[in-house]
């Protein structure tokens, strides 16, 4: 993945040098910004540590955010963003496949404050926010199964805290670190897209935590940054699926996501 990342990495960081930025302060401003992300995303599920389903893809998508600056250095935001991409399917149970369809979907909702520390601000934060990933496995694999396609939404508490630091009048970097409290997960597979079958299997998620890294450079209007977004998700509580003759019990394993990328954004406003 990071191979893969590299030659994006290189050619995106040239561009704000190209924006005659000037004056960038370190506090949250009022304004907003659009963009687009790049990156790698894997899956990777076990059942007492032996495997038992992986995915891996790469996602190019659209970002856009908020920020809106409220008495004595308060300030809300929201943020969303959209991904899309093909992925490789592979099951200890079904065999693999490739060339699905996957789509990642997230909105967020923050209240933060700033805090100045000498040459640096520090700006926590806390809020809300929800995930899905929505993957397209309906097909058949090198097994001679069909891949039932998944998708699975999480709520989740997001606390963090942005550090900015001054590179000049003209820039900053901006560094991000997350941590993200699992409130609730929901996760269904799709048995239905198999002949025969005749309930989805919809299970909860209860235990999971993630977290987030980013280490951004900014000009007035334009910024670059690599990000890692990581998330650890427990087994989830047992559910059932049928066909036309047996109910069946089953949970989602405990799984690890990973997303590795970056992203080119031009911010408006003030």
């Amino acid at each position: 993945m990071l191979k893969w990342t590299a030659p994006w990495l290189l050619a995106l960081t040239a561009l704000p040098a190209l924006a005659q930025a000037q004056g960038v302060p370190l506090k949250t401003a009022t304004g907003g910004d659009v963009g687009i992300q790049v990156f790698g995303h894997t899956f990777d599920a076990d059942r007492d540590g032996a495997f038992d389903m992986w995915l891996d893809s790469k996602k190019i998508g659209l970002v856009g955010s908020i920020v809106q600056v409220l008495e004595d250095d308060w300030h809300w935001g929201g943020e969303a963003r959209m991904a899309t991409g093909v992925t490789t399917y592979s099951s200890a149970a079904r065999g693999s496949n490739s060339g699905n369809a996957e789509t990642l979907t997230e909105f967020r909702l923050t209240l933060g404050r700033d805090f100045t520390v000498g040459q640096h601000v520090l700006a926590p934060y806390a809020g809300l926010g929800y995930r899905t990933l929505l993957s397209y496995l309906k097909g058949y694999t090198n097994a001679g199964y069909i891949s039932p396609t998944r998708s699975g939404n999480l709520v989740y508490l997001p606390i963090g805290v942005i550090h900015r630091y001054s590179l000049g009048s003209d820039a900053r970097l901006a560094t991000t670190l997350e941590y993200d409290h699992l409130l609730q997960g929901t996760q269904k597979t799709l048995y239905t897209d198999i002949v025969g079958y005749t309930s989805d299997l919809s299970v909860t998620q209860k235990k999971g935590k993630g977290a987030r890294l980013s280490v951004a450079y900014e000009t007035a209007r334009w910024s670059t940054s690599v990000f890692f977004h990581y998330w650890n998700i427990e087994e989830s509580e047992v559910g059932t699926y049928a066909n036309a003759t047996t109910v069946f019990s089953a949970t989602e394993a405990h799984n690890i996501s990973r997303e590795l990328g970056i992203q080119i954004r031009y911010r408006f406003g003030q």
